[in-house]
């Protein structure tokens, strides 16, 4: 029996675990591993905790549908006959439409040194610049990140007295992030007066925890921070940047109280405990939709907990573990022209690693690069949609498989040195592209990672990305029935490893439709009950679940299932290379009614 220190790789915290059992092989043998258990080191990450998904590890990597051999057309083959048939493919089409016709995507399934190998391929090998991240979730709050420095920012007044702490939410961090739980409640229950402020328009597992619920309208989580940094920096005399000034100056109460559906007086009373408090803990948890301008919002809350006098320590939460790490290793890349193309006819041939696309967002252009005429190869851990519409499919090993660097957090690079052994016939997306550009006639060199991440001042974003925050919000206030976007904690991200659990098929094996019970009795409708749903995205019939945790018109719907994901619109802005997501206006329609 012995032990193999790991870490979890489902979300962004990527808690310390323990494997227990054979040696290492993730197979059904005396080897294999048998037990998963907590870190119990004195030094371990979130007390060594482990949430519902983190117990579910050893299923994971022991399930019996995980991929473990290479499909072509559908039909089993070698790993050979696939790149074989992959490179004959990929260097057909840029043959015949040129090299930007080939298109890269990549998903968080892949670290550092794989992306860096993976934006080589793209350059060296199909001499193509459309490759780019696909996590809308992360991206925006990276662009923030890099896009907005808050060097000169200094806050005003000495450091509070006593022993006070304060935790900012904004969103469901201890559903998407369960371990944050660790960190947080003991700060609240340690000490009198100690409190947790959520910003978020449902009563989600966080707010449940909070003693001040900032219960602001459907995307208005930017307004409410805007509101939070304006009151903190009016009353305590802090300097902002230029550009927050700027912006500050121009934004009167009323207008943050009509966008974000919060009191002036509530917002001051929530700046006045950050102000007052000894340790500020602020946390951003965005997940597909949910936040109106997850870039606003994350530079107004780390805005605010910087002009705080006493310890402070902001953290956005990102989705993915290594989406960071993917992003900051493209940064040099055109960002952009894959998912612009994405919808057209210009692309002739998509390279997945490490994604699952259709998981992750079915909207009307992902169906039509799936289903159209185009050579698509995909690296997938299990048998998905996107698999079956792959030509050809190579098995993937997880990044708990995988040694090298992810980035889970700004600041943070996790080393993966002693890792699991892939199940037989996996490989990993590194050895897919070196084996696969040897084919293509052309050695690619390992290592040499450059990464992006030095911030810039400017800010200078800042006004325009207001301006069509608060065209959204207006469209959002016009709306009969606005859909947010909600979390299981059973469940992680898009869904597409979550949903294979034994544990989230008994707790949440299809998507729900949350229902105010306001809105339940004017549509007369019942728990059970199903009804269609229909948004410009599309249509979906979901099962009504009746909840006093939404008010008014307001309807939430579980956001780790495609059928759910297929309602958003496809929304490019080019200019970022962004995909924009937001709560979203839907139309309900009883089945009852409809027959």
């Amino acid at each position: 029996m012995k032990d193999m220190l790991g870490n979890c790789s489902f979300c962004s915290l990527a808690c310390p675990l323990v494997f227990r059992g054979g040696e290492r092989g993730p197979i059904f043998t005396k080897d294999s591993i048998l037990s998963l258990d907590w870190d119990k080191s004195d030094d371990s990450k979130y007390g060594g905790s482990l949430c519902a998904r983190g117990n579910a590890a050893v299923e994971f990597i022991t399930h019996a549908k995980r991929i473990n051999y290479p499909l072509v057309l559908g039909e089993r083959s070698t790993i050979e006959a696939a790149i074989r048939e992959t490179a004959k493919n990929l260097s057909a089409v840029k043959e015949e439409f040129g090299s930007e016709s080939i298109g890269v995507l990549l998903g968080e399934n892949l670290t550092n040194e794989e992306s860096a190998l993976a934006l080589r391929f793209a350059h060296d090998v199909l001499e193509t610049d459309a490759i780019a991240l696909f996590a809308p979730d992360d991206i925006p709050l990276f662009r923030a990140y890099l896009g907005c420095g808050l060097s000169g920012l200094k806050p005003a007044g000495g450091a509070p007295s006593g022993d006070r702490e304060v935790a900012l939410i904004i969103g469901d961090s201890f559903s998407e992030h369960p371990c944050t739980a660790k960190l947080v409640l003991p700060g609240k229950y340690a000490t009198r007066g100690s409190e947790v402020v959520v910003v978020s328009p449902e009563l989600n597992h966080t707010a449940w925890f909070a003693n001040g619920h900032l219960r602001c309208k459907p995307g208005g989580e930017a307004a409410v921070t805007a509101g939070l940094l304006k009151a903190a920096v009016e009353r305590s005399g802090a300097t902002l940047t230029a550009p927050l000034t700027k912006l500050m100056n121009g934004l009167s109460w009323k207008e943050i109280e009509n966008l974000g559906g919060v009191e002036q007086g509530v917002i001051e009373g929530a700046a006045g405990a950050l102000l007052g408090a000894v340790r500020v803990k602020t946390y951003v948890s965005n997940i597909f939709g949910r936040i109106g301008s997850p870039a606003l919002t994350s530079v107004f809350a780390e805005a605010v907990t910087l002009v705080c006098p006493g310890e402070s320590e902001f953290t956005p939460q990102f989705v993915q573990q290594n989406t960071w790490g993917i992003y900051s290793v493209l940064a040099s890349a055109k960002n952009g022209s894959a998912l612009k193309k994405l919808g057209s006819e210009e692309l002739k041939a998509l390279v997945l690693l490490g994604l699952d696309l259709f998981s992750a967002y079915p909207a009307g252009p992902v169906e039509k690069a799936l289903r159209g005429k185009r050579f698509t190869v995909a690296t997938q851990l299990f048998w998905s949609q996107t698999a079956s519409r792959a030509n050809v499919v190579i098995p993937a090993a997880s990044l708990m498989e995988k040694r090298g660097t992810v980035s889970p957090a700004f600041g943070e690079d996790l080393i993966r040195d002693e890792v699991l052994s892939p199940p037989g016939g996996v490989v990993t997306d590194e050895e897919f592209l070196l084996a696969l550009s040897r084919e293509m006639g052309k050695e690619l060199p390992s290592g040499g990672v450059v990464r992006e991440t030095s911030r810039q001042d400017s800010c200078e974003w800042l006004g325009e990305e207001w301006s069509r925050y608060e065209t959204m919000m207006k469209d959002l206030d016009s709306a009969e029935i606005v859909l947010i976007p909600w979390s299981d904690p059973v469940h992680a991200a898009d869904g597409s490893l979550s949903r294979n659990f034994n544990w989230s098929q008994v707790t949440c094996p299809e998507p729900v439709l949350m229902v105010s019970e306001e809105l339940a009795s004017g549509m007369n409708l019942n728990n059970g009950d199903r009804v269609s749903v229909s948004a410009e995205g599309g249509e979906v019939i979901l099962p009504v679940k009746k909840t006093k945790k939404l008010a008014g018109k307001v309807v939430g719907a579980t956001i780790h299932f495609p059928s759910v994901r297929k309602l958003f619109p496809w929304k490019l802005d080019e200019k970022n290379g962004e995909i924009e997501l937001s709560p979203i206006p839907v139309r309900l329609s009883s089945q009852s009614d409809v027959s």
